[in-house]
């Protein structure tokens, strides 16, 4: 039985994920920011730090998809949809989104073919992490309900 999911799990959800987001952009501007700011709007401050704007940009992407991902995965707005047109669809509308902010912000050159090429390998490795500890997740909490019914069937 899924309970249903209210304004302060969509709250949770964002901002879960929105300081996953910070936090590896932190160490990438460590790491990379010196040598990005004078690529990408990303890193204007380098080393030292991310701007205000582009976190509040961040902040958008994350609220998006999770609003896309409310519309994709649940049966509250669309009823009947097989799960892998689903998450296709998911999917290219999370790339959009991005694409979307990648013109209007300037995230990174959109004429050079390696930072196009660079996202693409960043999308797919974040795509498969994230399938993985889906995966894994699911399958812990599948066998906690196999365990819990277990124990009620012996009690009964």
């Amino acid at each position: 039985m899924e309970k249903k999911k209210g304004i302060l799990d969509f709250l949770s959800q964002v901002f879960m994920l929105f300081g996953i987001i910070v936090l590896l952009m932190s160490i990438f501007a460590i790491v990379f920011g010196d040598d990005a700011k004078e690529v990408s709007t990303i890193f204007t401050l380098g080393s030292k730090g991310i701007s205000i704007g582009t976190l509040l940009q961040f902040l958008s992407v994350v609220a998006i998809i999770c609003v896309l991902r409310f519309v994709f995965m649940t049966d509250t707005i669309i009823k009947k949809m097989p799960v892998a047109l689903r998450i296709i669809l998911m999917f290219a509308s999370v790339i959009a989104v991005i694409v979307g902010f990648v013109f209007a912000f300037g995230w990174f050159p959109v004429t050079e073919i390696r930072a196009w090429v660079m996202f693409i390998l960043c999308f797919i490795v974040s795509c498969v992490v994230s399938t993985f500890v889906s995966v894994v997740s699911e399958k812990q909490e599948n066998k906690k309900l196999e365990e819990a019914l277990k124990r009620f069937k012996e009690e009964q």
